[in-house]
């Protein structure tokens, strides 16, 4: 048994060394403001007065604004900033970031994309981390180190150029973790887009951006989850 553990470590080593750093893109994440077909709706009013804002700069917010998103399209997908903000501490905190093999973008619903720096140390709270990206949208430029711009997530896909660009899904092809990874290992700048939203499927323009869509659990999972899971994954490979 012994001959054998060693001989299937080294050809780990030998065959999966060619990642230089993985793009991890957080894809249609639920993040955005009010839109304005509901600024005047009286729970997103009320809940603005209580905070001394105007609900043109206030982010979407399931929590306190069910209500009122009742009358938008797609409801279900959006109004979620807490998951792209736990995903985004998964990843920041992750070893595969702090070796500078990863780097974070994400595509935001409303058609944005946030640059996320490496060395970034997200607000803990999610109150906190929701005044941080309405000041981003406020000032259509950067906070620190993070940056916004109006952007589609294929342009992103254009800039970053990609050695492949894989998606996961539940309607994708099965997949073991493992195999996943060392796949993914085998390029030196793969591209992985997870969604970061709580219900609904991958927009058409979006899965037509990927080579390859595979699915690693037979039920949703988490986006942090999903993460988290993929990042060690990746680590273990690269020891």
């Amino acid at each position: 048994m012994q001959p054998r553990k060693i001989e299937v470590k080294s050809a780990i080593i030998r065959v999966y060394t060619g990642l230089e750093r993985l793009h991890l893109v957080l894809a249609e994440v639920a993040l955005e403001l009010v839109p304005e077909e509901i600024r005047a709706h009286p729970s997103v009013r009320k809940y603005a007065a209580r905070l001394g804002k105007k609900p043109s700069r206030m982010l979407l917010d399931r929590s306190y604004h069910h209500w009122a998103m009742r009358y938008l399209p797609d409801s279900m997908k959006r109004g979620r900033p807490d998951i792209v903000h736990f995903t985004l501490l998964e990843a920041l905190g992750a070893p595969l970031n702090h070796s500078g093999k990863l780097r974070v973008w994400v595509s935001t619903y409303d058609g944005y994309i946030i640059e996320v720096d490496s060395r970034t140390r997200l607000p803990r709270t999610y109150e906190r981390f929701k005044g941080l990206v309405e000041k981003l949208y406020a000032t259509g430029g950067s906070e620190g180190l993070l940056r916004m711009r109006k952007a589609s997530l294929q342009a992103l896909l254009a800039e970053i150029k990609p050695d492949t660009v894989y998606l996961l899904s539940e309607e994708g092809e099965k997949i073991d973790w493992d195999s996943l990874g060392m796949m993914m290992a085998r390029n030196e700048k793969p591209t992985v887009l997870v969604g970061a939203f709580p219900y609904s499927s991958f927009r058409p323009e979006t899965t037509r951006l990927a080579e390859r869509i595979f699915s690693i659990y037979d039920r949703p999972l988490e986006a942090w989850v999903v993460v988290s899971r993929l990042l060690c994954t990746l680590e273990r490979i690269q020891k």
